[in-house]
């Protein structure tokens, strides 16, 4: 599928999505890797129905404070005596916001294939996955995403498919963030209602530069700007 004409493509099978019940996403994976039936993945876990009600059946919101709690404590932990209070200012939305820009009136354009180097491979597929929601993606397709680095340190726990639904489906809630592109390391949101006021922007620079840092600017760039986009885009090493 040629890169142009994707987003209008998804977009098309979005539209449908309450009558076929199939969700679209664009990816780079083989498309019948993605088909092939879920497996145990290891440090991943299960995937499939099952899993997905299990957690489905979670509140998203803790989970996120969970994971944004552990990065934060990571990120101080690791920090040397002179950065800690600056990181410290900066990891507290309260504190952030002020040093982000007032409300803006409407959210800054993004470029879905923003970063699009950072994949291999030409081809691209549109594949249509029986769900009810994009968020859900991350269970039945367990390792699309996959967040290899939330093993080390200096995170305090692991980043599972289960997290990532809680993270995608928070957002989708809030700000009508949904999927259009995954694979094994990328991951690529549409975004209808991007926080436009500096408080709410600084609280999602936080959770984004908690749920994924590899590609985070500097906290104020992202309250500034890239959490005012239609578009957000992560990668994990």
């Amino acid at each position: 599928m040629d890169r142009a004409q994707a987003p209008e493509v998804w977009r098309s099978w979005r539209a449908e999505h309450r009558r076929t019940g199939l969700w679209p996403v664009v990816t780079s994976v083989d498309p019948a890797a993605l088909a092939a039936p879920p497996v145990n993945t290891g440090r991943l876990g299960p995937g499939g129905p099952a899993a997905l009600a299990r957690a489905l059946a979670v509140d998203p919101e803790p989970v996120v404070a969970d994971v944004v709690d552990a990065a934060v404590r990571g990120v101080l932990a690791q920090a040397d005596e002179d950065e800690r209070e600056e990181w410290r200012a900066e990891l507290d939305p309260a504190q952030l916001a002020g040093l982000l820009r007032p409300a803006c009136a409407a959210p800054t354009a993004g470029d879905v294939w923003e970063h699009e180097g950072r994949w291999s491979g030409d081809g691209l597929w549109l594949c249509l996955v029986e769900a009810d929601a994009g968020f859900e993606l991350p269970v039945l397709l367990p390792g699309v995403p996959d967040a290899p680095n939330w093993w080390s340190e200096p995170a305090q726990r692991p980043l599972l498919p289960a997290d990532h639904v809680s993270f995608l489906r928070s957002w989708q809630e809030r700000f009508g963030a949904e999927v259009f592109f995954a694979d094994g390391s990328n991951l690529r949101l549409v975004v209808a209602r991007p926080p436009l006021d500096p408080l709410t922007a600084a609280r999602v620079a936080v959770e984004q530069f908690s749920y994924c840092s590899d590609l985070a600017d500097d906290l104020p760039v992202m309250g500034n700007d890239r959490v005012r986009s239609t578009v957000w885009s992560f990668w994990w090493d």
